[in-house]
C-alpha cells in the first residue's frame, strides 16, 4: 500500500471514530476534578485550598514561581503555597492549577516511535499558552488565567489521536511509516478530537471552541478576544524571531486579530521585544 493510499484510509477510519464518537478520549486528571470540587464549595477556605495544592510538590512548586513573578508586578518574594494562593485569588488559582495540571499530565502516555511527535505538541501547549498569558495580561482586559487555560489545552487533541494511531496494526510495524502517516493525520484530525475531549470534561463552550479555531480564526469584532489571543499565540509560536518582522508571514499581518492587536507593524515589535523575557518567565515557571 502506497503512504498516500494508507494516509486515506487511516483518515477515514479514525474521522468516522470522531464521528460516531469512538475515540478512545483521555480521563480527566484526578487533581483537576478536584480542584472543580472545590471551586463549588462553599465552606471551603485559603487553608483549604493549599493543602490540596500541597498534595502534588510539582503542582505548588509552580504555582510559587509563577505568584512571584515580575509580570505580576511581585515585589515580595513568597516561599509558602499559602502565601501563593493569598496572593493570586482563588479564582486565579484555579485557573493556573487547572492549566499546571493538564501540563503536568499532558506526555504520561507515550507510543513507540512517536516520542518526538510528543515532545514537540507539549512544547508547543507550553509555548502558546506562556504567550496568551503575557498578551492577555499586557495589552488586554481579558482574563490571563483562561488565556493561559486555553493556551494550554488548544493542542490537546493531538494525544488521542497519536494513541489511536499506535493501534493500528499495520503502523506498528514500521516506525517510519507510522511517523509519515502521523505528520498527515495528525494535523488534519487534531481539532475535532480536542473539541470532543474538552466537551467531555465540561469546559466552558468558549475554552471547546479554541480547540477549533486557533488555526485558523478571523473576525472583523473591533475587541480582542480569547479567539484572537489563541489565534496570535498559536501563530507566533512558529516565528524564529519575534523582533524580526521579515519572518512573519503575509496571512498573519493580514489578519483582524493583528491588526486589532497592533494597529501598525512597527508597534508590534516594539511590543513584542517588550514582553519576549516576560514569556520565557511564564515558559518557565508552567513547564518546570
Amino acid at each position: 500500500m502506497t503512504l498516500t493510499q494508507q494516509v486515506n484510509a487511516v483518515l477515514a477510519e479514525l474521522t468516522a471514530d470522531i464521528k460516531d464518537n469512538k475515540l478512545s478520549l483521555l480521563t480527566p486528571p484526578d487533581l483537576l476534578l478536584e480542584v472543580r470540587a472545590f471551586a463549588t464549595d462553599t465552606n471551603s477556605n485559603i487553608e483549604d485550598f493549599s493543602n490540596l495544592v500541597k498534595r502534588d510538590p510539582n503542582i505548588s512548586g509552580r504555582l510559587v514561581k509563577v505568584a512571584n513573578s515580575a509580570l505580576l508586578g511581585a515585589r515580595i518574594h513568597v516561599t509558602s503555597v499559602k502565601a501563593a494562593v493569598s496572593r493570586l485569588g482563588s479564582t486565579k488559582v484555579q485557573s493556573l492549577v487547572t492549566s499546571l495540571v493538564i501540563a503536568q499530565n499532558f506526555l504520561k502516555s507515550k507510543t513507540h516511535g512517536l516520542e518526538d511527535y510528543f515532545d514537540h505538541a507539549w512544547q508547543q501547549s507550553n509555548n502558546v499558552a506562556a504567550i496568551s498569558y503575557v498578551l492577555a495580561i499586557a495589552n488586554t482586559k481579558l482574563d490571563p488565567e483562561q488565556a493561559l487555560l486555553a493556551g494550554m489545552v488548544h493542542n490537546i487533541g493531538v494525544l488521542p489521536i497519536i494513541l489511536r494511531l499506535n493501534q493500528i496494526s499495520s503502523l506498528k510495524q514500521d516506525t517510519k511509516r507510522l511517523i509519515q502517516v502521523a505528520g498527515i493525520v495528525v494535523p488534519k484530525l487534531y481539532p475535532a478530537a480536542g473539541k470532543l475531549i474538552l466537551n467531555n470534561w465540561n469546559f466552558s463552550p468558549i475554552i471547546c471552541q479554541i480547540a477549533i479555531t486557533h488555526t485558523g480564526y478571523d473576525h472583523s469584532y473591533d475587541e480582542v478576544t480569547l479567539n484572537d489571543i489563541i489565534f496570535l499565540a498559536y501563530e507566533l509560536n512558529k516565528l524564529p524571531d519575534l523582533t524580526d518582522i521579515s519572518t512573519f508571514p503575509d496571512s498573519l499581518l493580514r489578519s483582524h486579530a493583528f491588526k486589532k492587536m497592533w494597529p501598525e507593524e512597527g508597534m508590534a515589535i516594539e511590543n513584542l521585544s517588550e514582553l519576549i523575557d516576560k514569556i520565557d518567565e511564564i515558559k518557565s515557571g508552567i513547564s518546570n
